[in-house]
């Protein structure tokens, strides 16, 4: 369960004293690995190089706190306030805000041995905050020869056993109410002294450097040196948002280019349709989308027309074409009955010298009651089989 102050890291994690397995290359440990698959990763530090303070907060802006705090801390330190990283990491019960004080050339150092070992730090912090913390309850662990403690939600240190033992007991001492129960987790349980052993409860689990909670107002990670390890993130990504950002503007280049094709493509093929439609048909020209529609209605005129061409009178006419030309006879009268016509000419007497003979028809020419001799009836009637052709 995650305290008010810690969070899962979703990240890899592991102390810097680790990173040796993290090497990518071979030959030396820390040879340089420039060039290789960078590992993202959250990292314990040194708790014995890093140094947390209380101090009242202070009266001016909060904007202004990064100045003023290194010199409220000025007489606490050993090394001057220009080579030391501060961070404010939180306001505790009393009041006071905590900061975590660490040397800029042990951060520095801590990232080049990163650096070294193929390992990008997105954080780092005092690894007292890797042991389990529970109220009224003291956390011990070892590392490297050297004990490492956490006294509460955001105190602790790493020292020497004799160091830490003295510690511990003068926090001890301290205490007003009832005394705090003790976990240590140590490979030579022989060296505890008495009096913390009688409230210890004690074993020789190792930290555990990747399932830890973190408190993330503890990164040292801040300020310029949080630009510098983001800065790296951003770089290594670079040259892929680059060729990603160059497909996508070739891809959108080539899809405009096809685009404009298809477009000429489709209007060279509407002019071609409508040449074609106004080589076939007379009359006004139609737009390429009404082209079909038109054909359509076009094609449906021309059967009407042949349809009306097949029936019997107009049939007939066609059929007298060739025997009225040269005549010198003029129609008089045209009438139509059910199966063929009846026409009164005059001057047809040469028509009497040429009875056609047409097929499917049978032609009757007799002279026409009180008139001439030149005025004639002709009658056109079809037989049997031309009546259904």
């Amino acid at each position: 369960m995650l305290n008010d102050w810690g969070l899962v890291m979703t990240l890899p994690v592991d102390h810097i004293h680790n990173l040796d397995s993290y090497v990518t290359n071979e030959g030396e440990a820390f040879e340089s690995v420039a060039g290789s698959d960078v590992v993202k990763m959250d990292l314990w530090v040194p708790s014995e190089s890093v140094t947390v303070h209380c101090i009242d907060v202070p009266t001016a802006p909060k904007r202004k706190w990064p100045e003023l705090i290194p010199w409220m801390l000025e007489d606490r330190l050993l090394q001057p306030v220009e080579d030391m990283h501060f961070v404010v990491a939180d306001q505790a019960v009393d009041g006071q805000l905590q900061v975590l004080v660490a040397s800029q050339a042990d951060i520095q150092e801590w990232q080049r041995v990163a650096q070294n070992s193929g390992v990008l730090p997105r954080a780092m912090y005092p690894d007292f905050l890797a042991l389990p913390w529970e109220e009224g309850r003291i956390a011990v662990g070892w590392r490297d020869g050297l004990c490492v403690v956490r006294l509460g939600v955001a105190e602790g240190f790493a020292a020497s056993p004799d160091i830490a033992w003295a510690m511990i007991c003068g926090f001890l001492d301290q205490q007003q109410q009832a005394q705090p129960r003790i976990s240590v987790s140590i490979p030579q349980p022989e060296i505890i002294p008495q009096r913390i052993s009688e409230l210890a409860d004690i074993n020789d689990s190792p930290i555990d450097w990747q399932f830890s909670q973190l408190p993330a107002q503890f990164n040292l990670l801040s300020g310029d040196f949080k630009s510098q390890a983001s800065s790296g993130g951003f770089l290594q990504w670079l040259p892929t948002a680059l060729l990603a950002i160059l497909s996508l503007v070739l891809s959108t280049v080539y899809i405009q280019l096809a685009s404009a094709s298809i477009n000429e493509q489709i209007s060279s093929l509407e002019t071609q349709l409508s040449q074609g439609y106004s080589s076939l048909f007379q009359g006004r020209r139609p737009e390429p989308d009404q082209v079909r529609a038109e054909t359509e209605n076009q094609l449906q005129q021309l059967f009407i027309q042949r349809r009306g061409l097949s029936s019997a009178p107009v049939a007939a006419l066609m059929a007298l074409d060739k025997l009225m030309v040269g005549c010198g006879c003029q129609l008089s009268s045209l009438q139509t009955t059910d199966n063929g016509l009846v026409m009164q000419i005059a001057n047809g007497a040469a028509l009497k010298e040429r009875v056609p003979n047409i097929p499917g028809y049978q032609i009757a020419i007799t002279q026409q009651a009180d008139k001439g001799e030149g005025d004639i009836e002709l009658r056109l009637t079809a037989n049997g089989r031309g009546a259904g052709r």
